[in-house]
């Protein structure tokens, strides 16, 4: 049965789109052991298809059985060559029950939040949506009552659920602040026709997903989605140039841009203490590490402003908000008297350059540990040769890659440009293994992104 979990779990993590599931199994015959790094996440649709692939494939088997007696071997051996096919083939015969009971969930959460007087703020981007998210959470709290989807939970079928799930709370909220994903153009429109949302914020657009998006300008397209559908006050982050070339394409409601300009007296505090920095004359401050997290501030002090909100008493709330966990996040080993700066939930270039930002204030050793980035599209040459020049020109003392298709440009541009100071390692486990061997007291190292079991 572990190969048909396997398959399921494929399916699921290429979000149910046949060609790239159907791409990536035939790629790999370890069909019972792609279940490593992740794990299947057991929604109704998951184990619908798990038990009715289940069923067809034990079917097929005792028929196999009856009919063919002696080459029933020959049989099951066909029939686990052609798993993925018929996989794809229970996949269809499911939709049409999957597109009704979507569209019922979807309706339902829609009447819900029609019926309440609770205020949407729409949240997308290439990047920083989780940590705007919390971010604006923490500014809003202080004077009003706020509902927010959480973890990761940003696609229509996901809010809906949570719509559902937290009906309560949400009749007696002020905002509701939604994050919106998109694999493709359409997906964000999909979830302001359930929300509706009244503000709206986009924090940047890069090459994150472009293999799935197609292109840059179609994901410039589907992140302004959002933008486009908001009733009242669209916020940008003109430090970004994708969002501060593009927006003018599109008709926006009243917009607010947010650059550096925003801000004064921003100040790195020492020994990965966080930031400060002043907006409308008061002075801020964090434990988020990252100078990019500034603009997500000015950004929710925007809108809290604009709402009417005493700046004053979010002061205190940012200066106690917790850093947003994986995304550069110091952890300090005292035993070992080593700084992890934990950054695996990172995925995009932007993300890595910020990350080697921070680790640029490390007292002693500089390390580096990753996989690469993923969904890169025909960018993904280029992109990891520039990671591969950026570590060389920042002087780290080590990177320890963990070897997929896309460290193999990592490596071999540091051959190229004569960067020695770095180590091969076959998967993930061996490159931790070896950790204990490689750090010593003093060292600092980032985990920039983690690798998906989908992806070679």
């Amino acid at each position: 049965m572990n190969i048909i979990r396997g398959l399921v779990y494929i399916l699921q993590r290429e979000s149910y789109d046949v060609r790239r599931f159907l791409t990536f199994i035939y790629s790999d015959w370890r069909w019972w052991s792609f279940e490593k790094r992740q794990a299947i996440d057991w929604t109704k649709k998951a184990r619908a298809i798990y038990y009715l692939l289940l069923a067809v494939v034990i079917s097929l088997i005792a028929l196999a059985i009856s009919w063919f007696k002696i080459w029933a071997l020959v049989f099951i051996v066909l029939l686990i060559a052609i798993l993925p096919l018929i996989t794809v083939l229970v996949l269809w015969l499911f939709l049409p029950l999957d597109y009704f009971l979507k569209n019922r969930v979807i309706g339902r959460a829609k009447k819900i939040l029609a019926n309440n007087k609770i205020e949407v703020i729409g949240i997308t981007g290439s990047y920083g949506k989780t940590s705007l998210k919390e971010i604006l959470a923490v500014v809003l709290q202080s004077g009003f009552k706020i509902v927010k989807t959480p973890n990761n939970v940003n696609t229509d079928l996901g809010i809906a659920y949570f719509v559902i799930a937290n009906q309560s709370a949400l009749a007696a909220a002020d905002f509701f602040i939604v994050e919106m994903g998109a694999y493709q153009i359409g997906d964000i429109a999909k979830i302001c026709e359930l929300v509706n949302p009244k503000y709206s914020f986009l924090t940047g657009i890069n090459e994150s997903h472009l293999e799935r998006f197609g292109g840059l300008q179609n994901t410039i397209k589907a992140k302004f989605e959002l933008a486009e559908r908001t009733t009242s006050k669209v916020i940008l982050n003109f430090t970004d140039q994708n969002v501060k070339d593009n927006y003018s394409r599109f008709k926006l409601s009243e917009i607010t841009g947010i650059d550096y300009s925003s801000v004064s007296e921003l100040n790195v505090l020492p020994n990965f203490a966080g930031l400060s920095f002043k907006y409308d004359g008061l002075t801020f401050s964090t434990k988020l590490l990252a100078r990019h997290n500034v603009i997500l501030m000015a950004m929710a002090l925007s809108l809290a402003k604009e709402l009417g909100l005493d700046l004053n008493k979010a002061v205190m709330p940012l200066s106690a908000m917790p850093i947003v966990k994986n995304r550069l996040e110091p952890i300090w080993n005292a035993a070992s008297q080593l700084m992890v700066i934990d950054d695996s939930y990172n995925g995009n270039f932007d993300g890595f350059k910020s990350g080697l930002e921070v680790l640029d204030r490390a007292a002693g050793r500089r390390l580096v540990i990753t996989p690469g980035l993923v969904e890169l599209g025909d960018k993904k040459e280029e992109r990891h040769r520039e990671i591969a020049r950026l570590y060389a020109l920042k002087k780290i003392d080590l990177v320890l890659l963990i070897k997929n298709s896309a460290t193999a440009y990592i490596a071999n541009e540091f051959q190229k440009i004569g960067f020695l100071n770095f180590k091969e390692y076959p998967d993930a486990i061996s490159a931790h293994q070896d950790l204990a061997e490689v750090l010593h007291a003093g060292d600092t190292i980032i985990f920039q992104n983690d690798w998906p079991d989908n992806y070679k």
